[in-house]
């Protein structure tokens, strides 16, 4: 069995989208004097490998407990996007290879490899999905999306079409995978987005990994 991390380490200083907390993990407990070792981690819920809930984006919408465990895990397909410029729109049609490869209720991963520069500055000017190609992954039966880049909608200028239509739909969204080179387009997997159990919360960090389906 091959299982592929997807998973950005967390770390003091991180990379966060603006204005969110400050990422610190730093020592609270040592083994000298102590007796044992404890960190103490200070992060919002969207740090680094991150899921977002409905009630990220509205105030009725559906928070991450709101959900149970089975919710994150389920199959799904890689759609390369690698060709994609910084800041470009990804539209309905770059959907297009989806058709034959998308099953109802499965999870999508849009890979665009921009995870390699990961804490650069280059890494806020990423492609963005539009409203419309939102509405088209809601169209397709898609459950949750997944993206290897900071934010499904643009970050560099505000404008939040994506979200809403996503999570209004009951579309989980997946934000800062890392690895996605090591998947391959059109190939299925089985994907586990597990978050941690924060009570009430828009979202929070996960550990997320796929593992290659026979």
């Amino acid at each position: 069995m091959n299982i592929i991390d997807l998973t950005h380490e967390i770390h003091t200083g991180m990379m966060a989208y603006p204005g969110d907390p400050e990422i610190s993990l730093e020592e609270a407990c040592t083994h000298e004097t102590d007796g044992c070792h404890v960190d103490y981690l200070m992060c919002g819920s969207h740090a680094g490998t991150h899921i977002d809930a409905p009630y990220h984006f509205l105030p009725e919408g559906r928070s991450i407990t709101d959900y149970p465990v089975s919710r994150f895990i389920g199959e799904g397909v890689v759609l390369d996007l690698s060709r994609k410029k910084p800041g470009e729109a990804i539209t309905k049609e770059d959907l297009l290879p989806l058709q034959e490869m998308v099953r109802k209720g499965d999870f999508l991963v849009l890979r665009t490899g921009l995870c390699e520069k990961y804490g650069d500055e280059a890494y806020y000017n990423h492609p963005y999905l539009t409203g419309e190609t939102a509405h088209a992954i809601v169209e397709m039966g898609v459950r949750l999306v997944a993206v290897d880049f900071l934010n499904v909608d643009p970050t560099k200028w505000e404008q939040w079409d994506a979200h809403p239509v996503l999570l209004g739909n009951e579309v989980l969204i997946v934000e800062n995978l890392n690895n996605t080179l090591q998947l391959e387009p059109g190939r299925r997997y089985c994907f586990c987005f597990a978050p941690i159990k924060l009570k009430g919360s828009d979202g929070a960090p996960i550990r997320a990994f796929a593992v290659e389906s026979e």
